[in-house]
């Protein structure tokens, strides 16, 4: 079996259903990047992970980014018999990430300062995590006309990946460091 077409290999490609071919660097395809990139790097976090309730959470977000990036890819439109399954993301899913926020950040302990990336191996991956998901948030907005939804989510997105890490570095008695400004 052949697994690729070759029709991209002028740097082109097209969106679900839109049957127009469009250039790779426009902004839908740094936006559908950026997402590809996040949703994989979160699977190394949670493959990294050990506890169950941050593996739960991960896979979350994992499973909602590729609602947002079936969003993307198809500007919005549900043109096909999967997509017409897949649904925005809705204000529950928003609210359910906020829940999940307040409750790791319960847990982690509350944060005065800046803290310096590291501690765990997880903790520090997770801080990578973050600053992607702070690029998702950006190259999703670049595209414009998407769920307002959505961006609130991205938004969200990076603060709970940011309280997981310091849970984590918690959770593994890491001595979480702040910057010295020296």
């Amino acid at each position: 079996m052949k697994y690729y077409s070759g029709k991209g290999d002028k740097g082109t490609s097209t969106l679900f259903g839109s049957g127009k071919r469009f250039s790779k660097t426009g902004k839908v395809f740094e936006a559908l990047g950026a997402l590809d990139e996040l949703n994989s790097y979160l699977g190394i976090c949670r493959s990294l992970a050990l506890d169950k309730k941050v593996k739960n959470a991960l896979e979350t977000i994992q499973e909602n980014l590729f609602i947002i990036q079936a969003e993307v890819g198809s500007s919005g439109r549900p043109t096909s018999t999967w997509m017409s399954d897949v649904q925005v993301i809705k204000i529950a899913k928003l609210k359910e990430l906020e829940k999940t926020t307040n409750k790791f950040g319960d847990a982690a302990g509350i944060i005065t300062k800046f803290t310096l990336s590291g501690g765990s191996l997880l903790s520090a991956h997770l801080d990578y995590a973050r600053t992607l998901a702070r690029r998702v948030e950006r190259a999703y907005l670049a595209v414009g006309q998407l769920s307002d939804a959505n961006i609130a989510y991205l938004n969200r997105l990076s603060s709970l990946l940011f309280i997981l890490a310091r849970y984590t570095n918690k959770k593994a008695r890491k001595k979480e460091k702040n910057p010295k400004y020296k």
